[in-house]
């Protein structure tokens, strides 16, 4: 179906919903999302406050809170994507949210650093789910013709998240404790599942019904691979060493590689083929490592320098409101004119964030530009990838891109940190580091860019 047939989709394939009860699905959607998405980020604010108390540093095993969350939130997500194409979508919402209540009870009240770790990883698995829902939800309710302007508004939600996660962490922290900032979860918890329960349609009795029983081998390559490259790339906080790291990861880029002929029952098979989808991912991935290692490797390298904690902040600050800007233009632009201008509009600034960050020059243009760049190629991606999956795949095309995108985010954090720490002998480390980070954009992001469909394309 071409892009002047995107409007004309069966009613079977998405639920009805009224006016006043698609907004409040919408919003508590868009609740859950930010919910999860800050969830993601406020741990570093607290962690001081969370180690004093329950202890946990020695030896580094503190490494276990944000770890677990991460590793967890992998392992979650395709399995939410498979559940979502099966089930009526409020079961998978109200389920996910009523676990991530449970998690933030037990974070909250917990007397023990374990329990502490193992509330932080059902955490990881609820938020997993969260994701997929909230964009599933939001992708059925408006359906394919304003899908892509609708998923621009959710990817505006992790720039959001990523200034007023550690913002709201502090505040909440210095005036009544760091459980606090699990608790005051669980009464928002409970207004997502009301409003989910009572706004959001259920699916139509005629809608396509995936085929039935669950994919173990699958998803144990899914799972299993994405755990050992995420736990490669983190080998020095989780005690691996470098050799240990390495194969970690190369093992775990081996397993997701079986995919290939293994996989299209969790991740689409066009994902692993060369078709627009496969460049979306690609493109995916790295978009996010720019964004994450700008606002985690470049902020260390300018307080190396002596660079003042404000100025730091504006580095963090300026990509995240870049992201919300990037994502807002790219939805209406997708679809008035296709996937290729934002995504080669994307690149670009990409890789003039990545120029900046390795000649020093101009640092805080450094951060909004990548996090512009970032939110342009994620939300055009993301709508590329739920367009060409068929109508009842779409909750695994969703969780594919929540996948790549964490994938991502890990390369960005730990690899070019690991890359950094390399080069160390060189007084210009980081230059060297954001220079072979230049390169990776042009190969993952600029040549699927030039390959992108001109006109918007969807098989729902």
């Amino acid at each position: 179906m071409t892009s002047s047939a995107v409007g004309a989709v069966s009613s079977a394939t998405r639920p009805r919903a009224g006016a006043t009860a698609g907004r409040v699905g919408v919003a508590a959607a868009v609740l859950a999302l930010l919910l999860a998405a800050m969830d993601a980020t406020v741990m570093g604010t607290v962690l001081p406050d969370v180690l004093a108390d329950v202890g946990g540093g020695a030896g580094g095993g503190y490494a276990w809170l944000v770890s677990g969350f991460m590793l967890a939130q992998v392992a979650g997500t395709p399995l939410a994507g498979w559940i979502a194409d099966r089930l009526d979508d409020r079961v998978l919402a109200v389920g996910a949210t009523l676990a991530f209540l449970a998690a933030s009870a037990a974070a909250g009240f917990a007397g023990s650093f374990g329990v502490l770790v193992a509330a932080r990883v059902v955490h990881g698995l609820a938020a997993g789910a969260i994701v997929v829902s909230s964009y599933v939800i939001v992708g059925r309710l408006y359906g394919p013709e304003r899908r892509a302007a609708a998923q621009g508004m959710l990817s505006m939600v992790w720039g959001v998240a990523a200034v007023l996660g550690p913002v709201v962490g502090a505040a909440i922290t210095g005036a009544w404790g760091w459980r606090w900032v699990f608790f005051v979860n669980v009464p928002l918890c409970v207004v997502v599942m009301l409003a989910v329960a009572v706004a959001l349609p259920g699916r139509s009795a005629d809608a396509p019904a995936p085929s039935k029983g669950f994919p173990a081998r699958e998803y144990a390559l899914v799972t299993g691979g994405s755990v050992l490259l995420l736990a490669g790339l983190q080998g020095s906080s989780l005690g691996l060493g470098a050799v240990g790291g390495t194969a970690a990861a190369v093992v775990g880029l081996g397993v997701l590689a079986l995919l290939r002929r293994f996989g299209g029952a969790l991740v689409p098979r066009q994902v692993f083929a060369r078709t627009p989808s496969a460049g979306a991912a690609l493109a995916t991935v790295g978009a996010c490592v720019v964004m994450y290692a700008t606002v985690t490797v470049l902020p260390v390298r300018l307080a190396a320098q002596g660079a003042s904690t404000t100025k730091v902040a504006v580095i963090v600050g300026v990509s995240a409101v870049g992201w919300v800007l990037g994502s807002a233009v790219t939805g209406g632009m997708v679809a008035k004119r296709g996937y290729r201008p934002p995504m080669l509009a994307g690149s670009l600034v990409l890789l003039a964030s990545t120029v900046c960050s390795a000649t020093g020059a101009l640092p805080w243009l450094a951060g909004v530009t990548a996090g512009l760049g970032t939110g342009a190629v994620t939300a055009a991606t993301l709508a590329l990838l739920q367009d060409q999956a068929p109508a009842e795949q779409l909750g695994v095309a969703t969780s594919a891109a929540t996948m790549v995108r964490n994938i991502g985010s890990a390369v960005g954090v730990n690899g070019i940190a690991a890359l950094t720490a390399v080069l160390a002998t060189s007084s210009h480390a980081g230059n060297g580091a954001f220079w072979a980070l230049t390169v990776l954009v042009a190969l993952l992001v600029l040549a699927p860019a030039l390959t992108a469909p001109r006109e918007r394309t969807t098989t729902t």
